[in-house]
């Protein structure tokens, strides 16, 4: 028998609170592409990839969706021990992965992320377009898409899990996750992470109000009650709160808006930041 001594990187945090590490065994002559396979990662995401090493040299590709993809020649196995690493390398695209890789690009992880990222970019926004003709379900409700045209925002893309408007030159963004609505607003990451997605939708529709206000040269934020349950507090560049709903935002208008919309429906949110 040869013995195998596996390892893999982590793939999020808290997965690094038990090592990976660990040894197997398979029988002598058993391939190489065998050997990776049997001792592949526990973890089977569609769409993952994973670069093997095996005693120092980068040897294969590995994913659920296509198995072993060997970078060497397959070899039978005729002495021990075989160190097999399985290195993350996100959701690069499997095949595209192996390819550049058999072309003779080095197997850096950064590199090839950042040189796949328009790629991705173009193939998540080909299949939000396939989910928003084929999928009847929207992200949004009819009322708050209602409420920000009325703003004069302009919905350019709306499917089941993101939508997107312009409003005032800047390209607003939202998606779910999880069980959060997350809003972006141009490039950087999420101005708001909110839940339940009511709320959500009303602090979206806040906003656009508080930018209508000052567009009319009003002051941009109405004079209306606080009503009581959310509690917000600042650290650093973040107000949040905690607990079943959560408000996670980047900007003290922001946490503002929160306060207000909060405990409100979408005609008492629109009502108060129109009165």
């Amino acid at each position: 028998m040869i013995e195998l001594r596996v390892d893999r990187d982590s793939v999020a945090m808290g997965d690094d609170v038990v090592s990976h590490a660990g040894t197997l065994s398979v029988p002598h002559g058993t391939m190489l592409s065998a050997a990776i396979e049997k001792s592949s990662p526990e973890i089977r995401a569609e769409g993952w990839s994973w670069v093997v090493v095996v005693d120092g040299e980068v040897a294969a590709v590995w994913s659920v969706d296509h198995g072993v993809r060997m970078l060497v020649t397959d070899r039978a196995l005729d002495h021990g021990p075989a160190d097999i690493y399985f290195r993350y390398f996100v959701q690069i695209d499997p095949t595209w992965l192996f390819d550049r890789l058999a072309q003779g690009a080095p197997a850096h992880r950064y590199d090839l992320e950042a040189e796949y990222a328009p790629i991705a970019r173009e193939k998540y926004a080909t299949e939000l377009r396939r989910r928003e003709r084929e999928v009847a379900a929207k992200l949004l409700s009819a009322e708050s898409i209602a409420a920000i045209e009325s703003y004069g925002a302009r919905v350019t893309l709306h499917a089941d899990i993101a939508c997107t408007f312009t409003h005032r030159g800047d390209t607003w963004t939202v998606r779910r996750a999880d069980t959060m609505l997350q809003v972006f607003v141009g490039p950087g990451g999420p101005r708001a992470s909110i839940r339940p997605h009511a709320l959500g939708e009303a602090w979206l529709v806040g906003m656009l109000g508080t930018a209508a206000r000052v567009a009319a040269g009003r002051i941009e934020l109405p004079d209306a009650e606080v009503l009581p349950g959310l509690d917000l507090t600042q650290r650093g560049g973040r107000w949040t709160s905690q607990g079943a709903t959560v408000v996670q935002v980047t900007s003290d208008l922001a946490a503002r808006v929160a306060e207000l919309v909060y405990g409100r429906s979408m005609v008492e949110v629109r009502a108060v930041f129109e009165g």
